[in-house]
């Protein structure tokens, strides 16, 4: 997913906050779609939302530079029509010389998902033995493994590590963001060589700086800017063993007709950005394209998709069809049946 990075940014640069308030009868999956416009689409460097003291609900958002009050609007309403809220209580306001940035990166612990071990630049603690780890900070473009779309992204990939017999050789990240999918995919296969693309040439310039940082080869661990599938790069260098795409679920909906054809006969598709509620609606968009569900990944109130080419066969073997869903770090299976 894509964001703006706060790396080239003084750490006591201007700041600004905006908030908005939402009535309380509204659902958390309408919140959260709420902050999910603040999150990916405005790149803001942190989210947050909480039940105010009237019980109503607050979203907040942190911006190192100053969002256009009309940027925001237009694309805050067709969310807020949606749920039949006003825009009227939205703030933007700036805040008090402070080095907020490090005090949001020091309010993240390091993250054990899997083998995968993430941490920002405040830890100084050495990674656990045998963990694969990951240096990302969380106030740079989306995904630094605190959400659960990016988790549940790195929980697929160990799946797929684990279930496959052969080790993917060409991946591709699409909306890379940070790029912490693209070197996860790195450490856990260390032969394979990545593509990592986006459409925000800031977010691909962050992209670069983590795989140097992390110690990746460059030429192992590519960042371009591509609009989708649009890039020479990114269609010269298919088709992929292994297509991650952790974006929007109308963006990856769209993207299908494009994403199935560029993933290898017996590759592997992994879907994220996802609501519980729009996954039945993306699946059936890569179905038609000629994918098939492997399995479902639910984090609260998110769902990560694994697919395969349909193409592949229809040894029972080679489906598994259940859904896993997480709850407090426990981790309880669903067959196909069972939806």
């Amino acid at each position: 997913m894509t964001g703006i990075s706060s790396d080239h940014q003084d750490n006591n640069s201007d700041l600004y906050k905006a908030s908005i308030g939402l009535p309380a009868h509204l659902s958390s999956v309408a919140v959260a779609q709420v902050e999910l416009v603040f999150s990916e689409l405005l790149a803001s460097v942190a989210t947050s939302h909480v039940r105010s003291s009237d019980q109503g609900w607050q979203i907040e958002a942190l911006f190192d530079f100053a969002p256009e009050r009309q940027v925001v609007l237009e694309l805050l309403g067709p969310v807020l029509d949606q749920i039949e809220v006003s825009a009227d209580g939205l703030q933007i306001l700036p805040l008090e010389q402070r080095d907020w940035l490090a005090e949001n990166r020091a309010s993240f612990p390091a993250l054990r998902i899997g083998r995968m071990w993430v941490y920002g630049s405040h830890i100084t603690s050495p990674p656990p033995a045998a963990s694969l780890p990951l240096h990302v900070d969380a106030a740079q473009a989306f995904g630094s493994g605190t959400h659960p779309t990016t988790e549940g992204c790195l929980l697929a990939m160990q799946m797929i590590a684990t279930a496959s017999r052969k080790a993917p050789k060409r991946i591709l990240d699409m909306g890379c963001g940070s790029a912490i999918l693209a070197m996860a995919a790195a450490r856990i296969w260390p032969a394979a060589h990545l593509m990592a693309a986006d459409n925000d040439p800031v977010a691909v310039r962050v992209a670069a700086e983590n795989v140097r940082r992390n110690r990746l080869a460059p030429h192992r661990v590519r960042c371009v800017v591509s609009n989708g599938f649009d890039g020479r790069d990114v269609r010269r260098d298919g088709p992929y063993d292994l297509v991650l795409a952790n974006i929007l679920a109308g963006p990856l909906r769209r993207m299908a007709p494009a994403l199935v054809p560029h993933t290898s006969r017996h590759g592997w598709i992994v879907l994220s950005g996802i609501l519980n509620e729009q996954a039945n609606a993306v699946e059936r968009a890569y179905a038609m394209a000629g994918a098939r569900c492997w399995s479902m990944l639910r984090i609260g109130e998110w769902t990560t998709i694994v697919m395969r080419r349909s193409a592949v066969g229809t040894i029972p073997g080679l489906w598994q069809s259940q859904t896993l869903i997480r709850h407090d770090n426990a981790i309880s299976m669903t067959g196909a049946g069972d939806e």
